[in-house]
Order: structure tokens, then C-alpha cells, then sequence
């Protein structure tokens, strides 16, 4: 993804924007009349034990997090700490921002050192940096989450070297640059909170798309948002506790920062006295563990550090690994799950924890999994022996959803299906079909009955044919567009047909994968190696699989189709796919010197794979970066034949179906109109035959709950005149409950200068 810098024009126009979301009005008051009461403390007053921990507790201004768990009582009476916090307010800073930044930084190092580990055992850094924003107004704001801090401060363009609270002051006086000076706590309160929009529209601005106040989160709720656990099957099944844990995964880290080779990497840990005693092979497993557990990823052929290890890295805190191994590593989650009721004995834990999987034989998997949760400070032992959860143990509980995903006990089927190498197919015979051409396709689409009811004009089938073919390297479109047009119908028809033409079945040349939102890197789409079991194996997917196919198979075609592409970040999950189609060179899959499960270490870039994604664009998905863009021939679906698909119905309904047509027409020019599907299934639900229930409620309700949820947007003209004329022709038809519905919406939007339905 691009790195953008906002000029000062652009972060005029979008603060005006920030400035109208009303969901956030009620934090921005609560912000600032913390920061008053703590503005009109005198110094005595500020130094109170009560006072200082307000200032410890500052949830007003925002929540931090894991952070919130770090005990910093001792801190609320400690002299030097106290003295420390309450001179912010009276210092004279430097009026040049980069020394002034030098400064804070400098200071708030300072005061760190002095309440940890002295006072704390863990370092309060987002605690003590929201005290910092709560007595310097003016140069801090309320970002404290690694990877949103990381986005402002790319956003703005600021000194990566100048420290995280040194950013924080770039970041104002750079806003200061761009809007002029604050003129009072509600200004700064203003600019503040602005910092926290920029990251929630971060994925947006940095595709160089358009911004919307639709669904930008509070800090609360982005916080304490809900962990997507990986399903059993995929989740890896224990992890083994190697001296030093955590601080070993720091420095596999560490030494991938400029990037090394996996056997480089093997080679500078077997350098360390603290692991030169390691085998190379336990050293290599080790390292494809960091690699899957997200802190470490395989690009142009090196080992580099992802967002997590680098936050692992520099925050010296464990949250980042905490939520990777919660996700990804059974059994962490249930640990937490199985102690959140009392303490208890490490017997019984490893005990519940054997009775959820009986894969394992002995204790020492789950013995490793609690000594991760100890290291990590999520579980520690009382006085009597016992586990229990520690504070920051329960707030990731809290996060943890109400069913955990357990694995399967045996071997899952994919693993079985590759346990012996993919063979090579026959050649094919000399006579065998010739690839079908574009006439050949279209006369099949028409012809064919599976694709009668399939709404699709000859112009886009020939886009789709034209930028599959004109390329063999690079056979990979983007269908973007409407909702519920098609566009996974059309590309799966066309890849039946074509697999039809050359007398194939379809189910062994095609895959259809869902994308789902929670995949962060290539293990969703291409599986991973998992070295934890006591054989390796390569748990590998449907996408996996047929890429083998493909490389094995060159003269024969296979389709991938990427159901909902960009419901995840595409250059994250799709990275290894993107460099091996533009560069040629080979697509690696493990780190493994030899074929495991029958899955090679590698594969030649098959040019007879054809490559699909279905786009949406909406708050649910993200944009894409030019370097998926550069790749991929994107063709629109935003033209909907309602005539021709009502043609194609066996039951008509005139009424309904003209008020569909002028309704579509209605919303086209803001682009809220709606696809085949959302037809299709308002007239089935008229369709229905309900006793006592008008055909017109029926329709009534069918448009109420199936388009008008659609509606949604900033105030402009081409959005009033669209809700003013979709509230005309509902009143004329008598369709009264969309009627209230859009003259409340409308009102609303007159009002707060922005419309959703669910409000």
C-alpha cells in the first residue's frame, strides 16, 4: 500500500469533514471538560494522590487498550513521579517543533524510567502518554495504539526518528501549519480527535479514495473490538516454549530488519550464544513459527519484519504477539476461557485443556501453552500455586467471542488428500480440443441453459475473454461494481464453459474461495507450514491445491475465483501472488527444504491460471493500492438491464416491477441503486401469497427492508434530489411505510448534513 503525505489543502477539506460526525460529539465533550477540570487544578491540587490517579485513569480522553491493565498505583504518591508530571504544565517548551518534540520525548523517557520497573512492572508507556496529552493540550494528541499512531504519523509525513511522543507533537504543529493556531480547549480537543479520523480513514486515503463519516469508529470500540479467531482446523495446535519465549520471537525479529534470507536468518540466530546450542532444524522451525504467527513475512525472497513484529519490537510490550497467538495458537483463547471463572491448579487446567482436543497424548503441549499466557502476562500463579487471569488476561478475555473454535482430532482431509505427491497428469493428446474462443463463448453463454437466467451483454463478456487472454503472464481481472449484478455468476459460468468446451470437469480446473475479513497474510488463501506437529505438515487450501494443479499442468487451464476480494487487505493476503505474476520467478509456499504433504517448497508461476476477484466498495471493504491495480484489468458492473432480467422471470409482477425500474433510475446518480439480486428478491417476497396482506404492503415492505437500507451519505445535491423524488413516488403509490422512512432520513439529513438508514 502507497504511503501517502496529505498537503495542507487536502487536510483543510478533510478536517471540515472530521468535523461532522455527530456520533463523536458526546466523547469530544466528555474530552473536554477533562481537560478543564485538570486546567483549573493549581499545582497543590494537581500533586494529590486523587488527582494524579484521574490523571493515570484519563478514559475520557481515550481508552488504551491492553495498556489499561498496567498497575501504576504506586506512581499516584511517589514524589519524584508527581513532581515530574505536575512540571509539564509549568515548563517552557522550545518554540521550534522539532526541539520542542526532542523535549517531550526526552521528558517522557524520563518519567518512564522513573516509574518503571521501580513502580511498575510493565513500562505504563500509553498510560503515561494520555496523562501527557491531558497536561500538554496542545502538543499531543489522543492516538496511543501502535499501528493508528503509525498511520498518522505516515498520514503526515512526520520524522519516523523523532519517538512516539515526538511524533505526537510533529503531528500538532504540522495540523497548526495546515489550520492555524487553537484559540481554545475545544479547538485542541478538535485537532486531537482529528488524528484519531485520519487512522480510521487511513486504508482509504492511502488508496487514494474518496472518505465518507459512515461507520468510523470510536476509540472504545476499536479497542475492545471483538478478536476473529482463526477456525480450528487452521488454528496451530500448541507452541512450543523455547527458552526465552517471547524475547526469542523478539529476536528473530530483530535480525530480519534489513531483511535476510531464511537461511541467512538461521545462520546470524545460530550466531547468538543464546541459541547457539539449537539445532538448525529446531532453529528453522522456529523461525517459519514467527513467520506464521504473523510477526515476520517472505518478501522478494527475504524475511522482513510485518506491523505486528515491529510493534512487537518497539513497544517492548507483548500486546502484539498477545493477539496473534490468541488468534491463531490452540489453545490460548480457551486458557483464558477456562480460568475467567476462578483460579486454579495447573492440573486441572492442562486437564480441561485435554478434554477439549484428545490429539494430544501428553501434557507438555498444553504445560507450553500456559507457560505463553505466563510470559505474555495474561496468567499468573497466587500465593497458593494457582493460575488466574491477570487484568490484562481479562481484557482480552472480554474480547474473545462467545463460541472458541476447537480443532479437529485428526489429520484434517486436505493434509490427507496431499500426503503423497500430486502426480503429473498425462500429456495431452495431440488431437485433444484447442482453447475455446471468444465467439465460441458467447454463442455457449447463450445457448447454454445453466446461463439462461444469467443477465450479461456480449460487451463485458468480451472485456472479461480479452483481459484473460491478451496477457499469459498476467491473467488476473478485478469485477467491481454493483452489488448483486452477477459478477461471480458471470466469472464461474465463464469458467464452467470453458471447462465444458475442453470436455473437463469444472471441479477439478476451478476454485471458488470466499475471502474472508480477518485474513491478514497469505495463510487464509494459500494454507501454511506447520512445523508443531511432531511431522510437519503443510496445512494447506483449496487455493493450494489448485495452483499445484495448474503448475503441473500447463496445458490445460485453471481458474481461481476470489469471492468478495477486497474484504481484506488484499496486498497483505495477496502479496505472493502479486510478485510472482509481475516478476516470473517462482511462487514460494514454505520455507522447507522438501516437499511436505506433497505441497514443494515452490512452484513455477503457471501461466494457465486465470485469476478473478468480485469487488464491492463500501464501508465493509477496502480500497485497492496501485500495486494491485498495475496488475489486474478491472472492469465495471454498474449497469443493471432490470427489462431484460424481469424478461427472464417466470412469474411477473407489472406493479412491482415499474416501481423497481423507476426507483433504480431514482438512485443511479448517487449510485445507490441496486443489482438483480435485490430485484429478485423484492419479487419473490411480493410473490408471496399472505393472508390478509395487500400485494402493495407486501411491496411496501419488501422496498423498505431490501433498497431503502441503501441509502446513506453526506449532504449534496444529487442525494437530496434522489431521497426528495424516492419519497415522491412512494407517497403516489401509497407505499406509507417507506414513506415515513425517507421523510425522516431526509429530515436528517437537513439537519445533520449527513443520512444512513440505521439511525
Amino acid at each position: 500500500m502507497p504511503s501517502p503525505k496529505l498537503t495542507d489543502d487536502q487536510l483543510r477539506e478533510l478536517f471540515l469533514k472530521a468535523s461532522r460526525v455527530p456520533e463523536w460529539e458526546e466523547w469530544r465533550k466528555k474530552y473536554g471538560a477533562f481537560l478543564q477540570r485538570i486546567a483549573n487544578l493549581s499545582t497543590s491540587e494537581l500533586a494529590a494522590p486523587a488527582r494524579q490517579e484521574e490523571l493515570w485513569r484519563a478514559r475520557d480522553i481515550t481508552p488504551v487498550g491492553p495498556g489499561e491493565a498496567v498497575n501504576v498505583d504506586g506512581a499516584y504518591a511517589d514524589r519524584q513521579v508527581v513532581h515530574a508530571l505536575v512540571s509539564l504544565k509549568t515548563r517552557t517548551w522550545s518554540t521550534d517543533p522539532r526541539e520542542r518534540a526532542n523535549q517531550v520525548q526526552a521528558e517522557f523517557d524520563r518519567i518512564l524510567e522513573l516509574v518503571h520497573p521501580r513502580l511498575s512492572k510493565s513500562r505504563p508507556q500509553a498510560r503515561l502518554g494520555r496523562a501527557f496529552a491531558a497536561l500538554l493540550p496542545g502538543e499531543l494528541h489522543c492516538v496511543f495504539n501502535f499501528t493508528a499512531e503509525k498511520n498518522v504519523a505516515t498520514l503526515l509525513d512526520l520524522n519516523p526518528d523523532a519517538g512516539r511522543m515526538g511524533r505526537h507533537v510533529l503531528a500538532r504543529a504540522r495540523l497548526r501549519d495546515a489550520l492555524g493556531p487553537e484559540r481554545s480547549l475545544a479547538d485542541h480537543v478538535q485537532r486531537s480527535t482529528f488524528c484519531w479520523w485520519l487512522h480510521e480513514q487511513y486504508a482509504t486515503l492511502a488508496a487514494g479514495g474518496g472518505v465518507t463519516n459512515t461507520n468510523v469508529r470510536l476509540p472504545e470500540a476499536f479497542e475492545t473490538a471483538p478478536l476473529v479467531l482463526w477456525p480450528g482446523p487452521k488454528q496451530f495446535r500448541g507452541l512450543a516454549a523455547i527458552k526465552g519465549l517471547s524475547a526469542f520471537f523478539r529476536d528473530i525479529v530483530k535480525n530480519s530488519l534489513a531483511g535476510a534470507e531464511p537461511k541467512e536468518l538461521v545462520q546470524m540466530l545460530r550466531a547468538d550464544p543464546t541459541y547457539s546450542a539449537l539445532a538448525e532444524k529446531t532453529l528453522r522451525g522456529i523461525v517459519s513459527n514467527a513467520k506464521s504467527c504473523g510477526l515476520i513475512e517472505l518478501k522478494d525472497g527475504v524475511l522482513v519484519p510485518t506491523e505486528k513484529g515491529t510493534e512487537l519490537l518497539e513497544s517492548a510490550e507483548p500486546d502484539a504477539l498477545s493477539e496473534l497467538l490468541l488468534v491463531r495458537v490452540f489453545p490460548m483463547a480457551h486458557l483464558l476461557r477456562i480460568l475467567s471463572a476462578s483460579p486454579l491448579p495447573s492440573a486441572e487446567v492442562i486437564s480441561r485443556v485435554r478434554k477439549l482436543y484428545s490429539g494430544w497424548t501428553a501434557d507438555q503441549a498444553a504445560s507450553f501453552a500456559v507457560a505463553w499466557l505466563r510470559d505474555l502476562r495474561l496468567v499468573d500463579r497466587d500465593l497458593n500455586g494457582l493460575l488466574y487471569l491477570t487484568a490484562s488476561g481479562e481484557l482480552w478475555h472480554k474480547r474473545l467471542p462467545d463460541e472458541l473454535p476447537l480443532p479437529i482430532p485428526s489429520v484434517p482431509a486436505q493434509e490427507e488428500e496431499l500426503e503423497s505427491p500430486v502426480t503429473t497428469p498425462a500429456p495431452v493428446a495431440a488431437n485433444a480440443p484447442q482453447w475455446p474462443d471468444l465467439e465460441q463463448l458467447l454463442t455457449a453463454f447463450e445457448s447454454d441453459a445453466s446461463t439462461a437466467a444469467l443477465v450479461v451483454d456480449r460487451p463485458q463478456l468480451a472485456a472479461l475473454h480479452l483481459a484473460w487472454h491478451c496477457n499469459e503472464q498476467k491473467r488476473f481481472v478485478l469485477l467491481s461494481g454493483l452489488s448483486g449484478t452477477g459478477k461471480t455468476k458471470v466469472v464461474k459460468s465463464y469458467a464452467e464453459l470453458y471447462c465444458k468446451h475442453l470436455k473437463l470437469d469444472p471441479r477439478d480446473h476451478m476454485a471458488l474461495v470466499p475471502v474472508s475479513p480477518d485474513w491478514s497474510d497469505p495463510a487464509g488463501l494459500l494454507g501454511y507450514y506447520n512445523p508443531l506437529h511432531e511431522d510437519p505438515t503443510y496445512q494447506s487450501e483449496a487455493a493450494t491445491r489448485l495452483l499445484i494443479a495448474a503448475s503441473r499442468d500447463p496445458s490445460r487451464p485453471y481458474f481461481l475465483l476470489l469471492d468478495e476480494m477486497n474484504l481484506a487487505r488484499v496486498e497483505r493476503y495477496f502479496a505472493p501472488l502479486l510478485s510472482a505474476m509481475e516478476s516470473g520467478e517462482d511462487l514460494v509456499l514454505h520455507a522447507n527444504d522438501e516437499d511436505v504433504n506433497g505441497v514443494p517448497p515452490r512452484l513455477r508461476w503457471p501461466r494457465n491460471l486465470f485469476i478473478a476477484g468480485t469487488v464491492n466498495m463500501d464501508e465493509t471493504t477496502y480500497p485497492f493500492s496501485d500495486k494491485v491495480l498495475d496488475r489486474a484489468f478491472t472492469l465495471e458492473f454498474w449497469e443493471v438491464n432490470l427489462p431484460d432480467f424481469f424478461k427472464r422471470q417466470t412469474k411477473r409482477n407489472e406493479e412491482a416491477e415499474q416501481v423497481l425500474l423507476t426507483l433504480n433510475e431514482l438512485l443511479r446518480p448517487i449510485r445507490r441503486h441496486f443489482g438483480y439480486r435485490t430485484a429478485g428478491e423484492v419479487l419473490a417476497f411480493v410473490g408471496t401469497s399472505v393472508s390478509g396482506v395487500s400485494p402493495s404492503a407486501l411491496l411496501d415492505q419488501a422496498l423498505f427492508s431490501k433498497v431503502l437500507p441503501r441509502l446513506r451519505g453526506e449532504r449534496s445535491a444529487a442525494l437530496e434530489t434522489a431521497l426528495g423524488k424516492a419519497l415522491q413516488l412512494c407517497q403516489e403509490r401509497g407505499l406509507t411505510r417507506c414513506s415515513a422512512k425517507l421523510l425522516g432520513m431526509k429530515t436528517m439529513l437537513e439537519e445533520l448534513g449527513i443520512v444512513k438508514f440505521w439511525a
